[in-house]
């Protein structure tokens, strides 16, 4: 009595386990987060401080280099990295290990921080210190500009701060919404110094007169306890404003002084109050050249992508329902349109492969009722698989749907075995249900062996730490919950199932219009599966190719029938002579696993394919000491080379900011594409449209300016390509000159070594700067106290904090500064009068010289090295694999002193993962063989089954080759899973032949038997297999290039594998027979008589 028995005798029992498990899986699919891909990037935690009117030498030494040191050991940091900019911002990212608690972290980190504070200068502590979650990538980007150019920066900042700043950052799961080309709304006291001179007052007076005026001032209360017995009320003195001062009308009110003449001086006689931004170092204009501003919103690292993005969404709509006229909203781009895009394109190749699978088993079984069997374990197996979806943590994105569509091939496997075999006792005179019950005994062992097998192979995935362990885990896992599903119900449902359907001959023919009518519902099914990739003619081609074979459906059968018995005639005098020259197909495997080897060294490796995700983005630069003024220019020819381009619809472009720190001279840029089923052709796709624009961007005069699609992984960067941090190991030995020259001295070889596309560095040495030489002496003799001295110029020639006001509830900055024509030049700075303790007003030039010096406008950190970040991407033709191994290789070739070198964001975790998949494939082969051993009991047979692997390997390797696609981590998870996929037709071979031979036959006429009867349905599988697999190989929808490298790969391999193992496994299995006995003729003679035993038992 086999396992299988009791569920054939008990069909009310089969089909309640089997409504269990679809029921379980519906209940979980509502409950599953959707997302592109798991979140693979380490968690980040970014520190922020300003140290304003100071520059990056200064920030450095006194900011960042305290908070790096602080922060440095904390736990679970992978590494630290940081970015110091001449505008006084002190940016620290904390990267950590990755399943790390993000949320520790973050306290960690503010642990640290805080016992940084009291280190910091005094105007730092007092703006604040922040510390958040966040991630490198934008995940949505908007824009907010006046239709006609008609409102400035200043108002559509203060709009967004008013009506939708707050709500958003407010958003569960955004980490921070920044503004390109805006900031924080602040309020700004221009001073003439001019005009203070002659009032004989000086600029700290001026702060002095705004701290002490604009404050919150309480009141008390009339009547309040304690109080005699007869008070009747209570109520407070209110005072005005609560002492702020909220409008430009009240800031130039106010009273900085009084002039030699006794009357009092307000604000408005020594300057003039505005509104504007908390820091003017950006400015952005739209793809019309039109002032804008850029939304950035950013998720935090263990947020759900999708589930952002709709919420961000649906507060814009409010924000546009609220807008005035002449002001528009426009969305650049929406990582969570892509996500759902790509999620949506898997789902149509997953129901694509199902109607395919279908019709492939209904041609081979030519019986309807044959056909429903295999049919049913599709969405018992697919649906069930996501109870353990939800029960392992994962979610629904590509990673585990791809896993789905490969299951739908794999999951009717084993119920058509079961079919093939409940069929041939039916025609050998047997009832159905002594059929199912005859054939479960034979085949039971072989469904087992399969499954383990398959699954098997994914078992050192689950175990597999890092990002790498993440996408391998998830996918493969997936898979293998649909094969146990699947080959529980093959044990149970499907031989049950077949007990109750099939019948002796033919089923009665239909009336005569259902076959033209179901043809005509496959192609509208297939139409609506395939509309996204071919167009809605696919509905046409459908209709018309399946209706007619609907109507034409005797004829189909009778034309495969009578070329299925010529393939099986041939087969059967091909195997014939293969056996009897087994040692030459030997001496091919061997040969073609020496190929196999070689093929492996020979493809170009990557990582994750880049997908044309419907925006681009790129950054532009001016030369050293380049002012804001000059670098918009350059944005403004930029925002006419993005509007020529047709498939752009909005764009923009913000000088003054960049991705790896920001500086006047430097500038970026974002534009979004019409929707990809908008852009058909070649042309028309991301890599062509960002190719054209570097062409054109490389003919702008006056600077450097490249475009690039957005980086593969979110959270890793925020631009594409690789990240190659150049790292100062001399402990500031080198000066930032000869750091420089080192890194353009790499860049340089890099360049003429044709491997990069691009190689660059942003890297600017120095910037030219005036730096004021104080003399103490006559600083001294003058009676001036330094720290005032230096307090006045950094107030008017940098701005200062000078206290906190109110606008509509939040709290807005007031800062002083000289005006725009107190600044402009190094006279003005020396023209300015500081105030003696003698109450004298002294020049500055009397007591300070100025000279001509120069500060890097960022400077970079790599854990607390100064670094120079040099990026680039691999050439046409060559993989980034190949692109991180020359940039190595040429480092080392220049053998630079107390120079290292590390790689960041993407290009580390692709390194990790080169090793890895080596790693999982040895483990996945030997795990296999060991599950087969056991199986068997021998450690001979197996190899037989497993001779295939590398073979199918070669198949897979040659069609990536010819598609001219890398050997990139889906190409590495199809081949893990094509080990389970060449031997799983190898095991059908060997477990009959190894019943023949249990049952006296010879190994040669074992293998022959057992080879022609599993013809039909190793054939009927793998083909079905290939049908579900062939929608990733042809996918053109968002996210095609991760489809179709998994799918080429499973899809050569397993083609490969199919027609080599009815081949090869044969005379192979003799072969290894006659060795056997040969070698071990004790183990052949125990064999022999166990199953001598067994038949007489």
């Amino acid at each position: 009595m086999s396992l299988s028995d009791t569920f054939i005798k008990r069909p009310v029992l089969t089909t309640v386990c089997s409504i269990l498990i679809v029921l379980i899986g519906l209940i979980a699919i509502p409950s599953l987060p959707i997302e592109n891909l798991p979140p693979i990037a380490p968690p980040q935690i970014q520190v922020n401080a300003t140290y304003g009117g100071a520059n990056s030498l200064v920030t450095e030494q006194a900011v960042t280099n305290v908070l790096e040191q602080q922060i440095n050991g904390v736990p679970d940091a992978a590494y630290i990295s940081s970015l110091t900019t001449n505008t006084g911002q002190s940016t620290v990212n904390v990267f950590f290990d990755e399943g790390s608690d993000i949320n520790i972290d973050q306290v960690n980190v503010q642990n640290r921080v805080s016992l940084a504070m009291p280190q910091l200068p005094s105007q730092v502590s007092s703006t604040g210190v922040s510390v958040i979650q966040t991630t490198p990538s934008i995940l949505l980007a908007y824009q907010l500009s006046s239709t006609e150019g008609q409102f400035d920066a200043a108002y559509l900042n203060g709009l967004i701060y008013r009506e939708l700043f707050y709500q958003l950052e407010r958003i569960p799961g955004v980490a921070q919404a920044s503004l390109f080309g805006g900031s924080t709304p602040a309020f700004w006291l221009f001073i003439d110094p001019d005009r203070l001179t002659a009032y004989q007052l000086t600029a700290d007076q001026v702060v002095s007169a705004v701290q002490s005026q604009n404050t919150v001032a309480v009141g008390g209360l009339v009547g309040g306890p304690p109080s005699t017995g007869n008070q009747a009320f209570t109520y407070p003195i209110l005072v005005e404003n609560n002492g702020n001062l909220v409008s430009i009308e009240d800031l130039n009110q106010l009273i900085v002084g009084r002039s030699p003449q006794g009357n009092l001086l307000r604000l408005q006689d020594v300057g003039e109050a505005t509104y504007g931004f908390n820091t003017f170092a950006t400015q952005g204009v739209n793809i019309q050249g039109h002032p804008a501003i850029t939304i950035g919103v950013y998720q935090t690292p263990d947020s759900n992508a999708l589930q952002v993005s709709q919420a961000v969404v649906a507060l814009m709509d409010q924000f546009v329902a609220s807008l005035p006229p002449g002001v528009t909203l426009t969305q650049i781009y929406n990582v969570g349109q892509f996500i759902e895009s790509a999620v949506d394109g898997v789902v149509d190749a997953l129901g694509l492969a199902i109607v395919l699978v279908l019709v492939i088993l209904f041609v081979f079984l030519q019986d309807w009722r044959a056909t429903v069997v295999p049919s049913l374990a599709i969405p018992i197996s697919l649906i069930g698989a996501f109870a353990f979806i939800k029960a392992f943590g994962f979610s629904i994105n590509q990673l585990t749907l791809l896993g789905l569509v490969l299951a739908t091939g794999l999951v009717v496997d084993d119920a058509i075995v079961v079919i093939e075999a409940v069929a041939k006792n039916i025609e050998t005179g047997m009832r159905p249900r002594q059929a199912a019950l005859a054939c479960m005994g034979e085949l039971i062992g072989a469904l087992i062996a399969t499954a383990l097998v398959l699954m098997a192979v994914f078992v050192p995935v689950a175990f597999y730490p890092g990002g790498i362990g993440i996408i391998y885990r998830q996918f493969a896992l997936t898979i293998a919950f649909s094969i146990a599903i699947s080959a529980f119900n093959a044990l149970t449902f499907s031989p049950m199932m077949a007990a109750l359907v099939m019948r002796s001959g033919k089923p009665p023919a239909p009336k005569g219009w259902v076959w033209p009518v179901a043809g005509v519902v496959v192609g509208l099914a297939f139409g609506r599966f395939s509309a996204a990739s071919f167009g809605n003619g696919a509905y046409l081609a459908g209709v018309l190719v399946f209706g007619l074979a609907g109507s034409r459906l005797e004829q189909i059968f009778s034309l495969f029938n009578a070329a299925f018995a010529r393939l099986e005639r041939t087969y059967a005098s091909t195997i014939a002579r293969l056996i009897e020259h087994r040692r030459l197909i030997l001496m091919g495997l061997a040969g073609g696993i020496v190929v196999t080897v070689l093929a492996f060294g020979a493809l170009p490796s990557a990582f994750i394919p880049e997908e044309d995700q419907g925006f681009g983005l790129g950054i532009y630069q001016l030369q050293n000491g380049a002012s804001l003024t000059q670098t918009q220019q350059l944005g403004q020819q930029i925002a006419a080379v993005l509007k020529e381009e047709e498939d752009i619809t909005s764009a923009g472009i913000i000088s003054g900011a960049g991705f790896n720190g920001s500086s006047p001279d430097q500038g970026l840029f974002f534009f979004g594409l019409k929707p990809l089923e908008e852009r058909s052709g070649r042309a028309h796709k991301a890599p062509a449209i960002v190719g054209r624009l570097n062409q054109k961007l490389g003919g702008l005069s006056g600077g450097l300016a490249r475009a690039s699609q957005p980086p593969a992984v979110p959270g890793f960067s925020a631009q594409s390509g690789f990240y190659f941090q150049f790292n100062d190991l001399s402990n500031g030995a080198y000066s930032f000159n000869q750091l420089d020259e080192l890194a353009q001295k790499l860049v340089a070889t890099g360049e003429a070594s044709g491997s990069f596309s691009t190689l660059y560095t942003q890297f600017i040495p120095s910037a030219p700067a005036f730096g004021l030489k104080i003399d103490r002496s006559i600083l001294g003799s003058l009676n001036i106290d330094f720290q005032q001295a230096m307090q006045t110029i950094a107030v008017l020639a940098g701005g200062n904090f000078s206290g906190l006001t109110y606008e509509s509830g939040q709290a807005r900055n007031i800062y002083v500064q000289a005006d725009a024509g107190g600044r402009g030049k190094l006279d003005d700075i020396l023209s300015y009068y500081v105030r003696s303790n003698d109450n004298q007003l002294i020049q500055v030039s009397e007591f300070a010289t100025a000279e001509l010096t120069s500060a890097p406008p960022v400077i970079s950190h790599y854990n607390l090295y100064r670094t120079i970040l040099v990026q680039g991407a691999e050439a046409a033709g060559k993989s980034s694999g190949q692109a991180l191994t020359a940039i190595q290789t040429i480092f080392r070739r220049l053998d630079f002193n107390n120079i290292g070198y590390a790689f960041t964001g993407i290009a580390a975790l692709q390194l990790s993962a080169g090793s890895a998949s080596v790693l999982v494939f040895g483990l996945g082969v030997l795990i296999v063989y060991l599950v087969l051993s056991a199986q068997y009991e021998s450690y001979v047979t197996p190899v037989v089954i497993l001779m295939t692997v590398p073979l199918a390997m070669l198949g897979a390797l040659v069609f990536l080759a010819l598609r001219s696609i890398d050997l990139n981590i889906y190409a590495q998870v199809g081949l893990v899973t094509l080990i389970g996929l060449a031997a799983k037709n190898g095991i059908l071979i060997v477990e009959v032949a190894e019943q023949h031979l249990e049952a006296g036959m010879e190994p040669a006429a074992a293998a022959m038997a057992a080879a022609e009867s599993r013809l039909r349905p190793i054939l009927m599988t793998a083909i079905a297999a290939l049908a579900g697999f062939l929608p990733l190989v042809l996918a053109t929808t968002a996210g095609a290039n991760s489809q179709q490298s998994l799918g080429t790969v499973i899809f050569g391999g397993l083609l490969v594998a199919t027609v080599l193992s009815l081949g090869v496994v044969p005379p192979f299995y003799v072969l290894i027979k006659q060795l056997e006995a040969r070698w071990f003729p004790a183990a052949s003679e125990d064999a022999t008589e166990d199953s001598t035993q067994d038949a007489i038992g």
